[in-house]
């Protein structure tokens, strides 16, 4: 990886890191306060939300990152294709709040709670003035984390000192938004500094041109996000409030391990984007195999430990009353490898290359089968959704590798994971055997991951497992150059 990719990669990776500190800190003090029914109402909202802001995104943050990205050396072309998506961006959005009035006043459940729903609808606002997809195709992450940082900080304070009772959730709906998408503002305000005005053609200015190859982007985004918000949607209308709280709690345990991957991910889009419009082949393969090889290696022993440590995990966030989340978090521990094989095989092979089509009908079949296990499991309906997730990220995964499989340059079944497995194995076993302690919850959680990722660490030694040994060498060197930088 070049000097950039590594750099954007470790702010990223802070930024994760943080991130997940973040709901590890307010999740636990947000359920006992809220319990069951008052998060899954919040979530319930939120879900409908998020399809809104789908809606009105149109595809662009994900077909901006590319965007940019491909034209970052030319700052007259950034300027101009920024301010024409903008322009784009907003017009969608005043279409996006008409439909949130109208949900408001027509759809009874909403209605009886129209300041929550209205609150938890400034994220549609903010995700348009962010502008995040301007500093992800720039590269900007030492940026981005900074000020995702500050931010989280303030809400924090916010949560812990304004909400103390089940009856503020208002307060809490606030949390949420600004926790997520608040330090959008700051984003808007630095970049009215960096946009060089005089770069603007207003005669050239069209921001419909954009529309065609949005389309494509936001059917993309559409239907792949169906079989994540929808599952909520269809607990909270089939079953009740606590379900949603429930089923929110056993995926919000793989969202917050999920974003080490997902930090990868972020950083390398507009890294391969840039690098297939450059036609640098070569490197574009090469960077293919080693995210495919070190996402295997990073997500086979966090799902093995996932599943391990969710009864401990689950009650530890949440407290007892959450224990039917517990199960709901071991039937989708597998999505950390799934759905990270999948953001190696769409986001960072397919997308860059152009071949979205791959990936739309990849999750046009997800869908299909999240739906079918739904209707099927009404009446075991949590457990039926964590099933339906399942099932829908490795249709969605297989379809996308068999449909794309001459495009990405990878060999699924490489002798070299098998050092992956064997250390795994033994790490499971190492695990198993410490679940026989008699410790507190949190305790135990420590002692799995110390422990845990020492066995991983010392299997892949022993085998001698070349990635694991040129990482072991890069932080050695990197040491060694600090120590000898200093001593001159």
């Amino acid at each position: 990886m070049s000097v950039s990719i590594k750099s954007n990669y470790i702010f990223n990776l802070i930024n994760t890191l943080t991130l997940t500190l973040f709901p590890l800190i307010t999740f636990p003090y947000a359920t006992r306060i809220m319990q069951a029914d008052g998060i899954g109402i919040v979530n319930f909202y939120n879900s409908i939300i998020i399809y809104i802001t789908i809606i009105v995104g149109l595809g662009i943050p994900l077909y901006a990152v590319r965007q940019i990205a491909r034209v970052r050396n030319n700052k007259k072309e950034v300027d101009q294709t920024t301010v024409e998506i903008f322009f784009l961006h907003s017009i969608l959005t005043i279409l996006g709040y008409l439909v949130v009035f109208i949900l408001c006043l027509t759809v009874p459940k909403i209605y009886s709670n129209t300041y929550l729903f209205l609150l938890l609808s400034l994220s549609i606002a903010f995700t348009t003035i962010g502008c995040e997809w301007y500093y992800q195709g720039m590269e900007d992450y030492k940026y981005i984390t900074i000020r995702a940082i500050i931010i989280r900080i303030l809400c924090v304070l916010m949560l812990f000192l304004f909400v103390r009772s089940k009856e503020d959730v208002l307060l809490y709906g606030t949390f949420v938004v600004f926790g997520t998408v608040g330090n959008n503002i700051f984003n808007f305000i630095k970049l009215t500094r960096l946009i060089n005005v005089k770069n603007i053609q207003i005669k050239r200015l069209n921001p419909f041109k954009h529309l065609k190859s949005v389309s494509k982007v936001f059917m993309l985004t559409v239907i792949s996000t169906m079989y994540i918000s929808l599952n909520s949607i269809f607990l909270g209308f089939v079953d009740s409030d606590s379900a949603v709280g429930y089923y929110t709690t056993g995926i919000k345990i793989f969202s917050i391990i999920f974003g080490i991957i997902g930090a990868l991910t972020a950083v390398m889009l507009p890294h391969f984007s840039n690098l297939f419009a450059e036609k640098k082949e070569e490197e574009f393969k090469t960077l293919a195999r080693k995210s495919y090889r070190f996402v295997i290696s990073i997500t086979l022993p966090l799902t093995a430990g996932l599943i391990i440590a969710s009864p401990y995990a689950v009650v530890l966030l949440s407290g007892k009353s959450f224990e039917p989340a517990i199960l709901v978090s071991q039937i989708i521990a597998p999505l950390l490898l799934i759905v990270g094989l999948s953001n190696v095989f769409g986001m960072q092979i397919l997308y860059p290359i152009g071949r979205i089509d791959i990936i739309i009908r990849a999750a046009i079949y997800a869908s299909i089968v999240d739906i079918l296990i739904l209707i099927l499991t009404t009446k075991h309906s949590l457990l039926g959704a964590a099933l339906a997730y399942l099932c829908a990220e490795i249709v969605a995964t297989v379809s996308m590798y068999i449909l794309g499989k001459r495009h990405i340059p990878i060999k699924v079944f490489d002798k070299s994971l098998i050092n992956y497995i064997v250390a795994v194995v033994f790490m499971t076993v190492v695990l198993l055997i410490i679940r026989l302690l008699n410790v507190s919850n949190l305790t135990m959680i420590l002692i799995m991951s110390i422990t845990g990722a020492l066995s991983y660490s010392i299997i892949l030694i022993l085998l001698k497992d070349s990635l694991y040994i040129e990482f072991i060498k890069k932080i050695k060197n990197g040491i060694f150059k600090k120590l000898d930088y200093n001593g001159h």
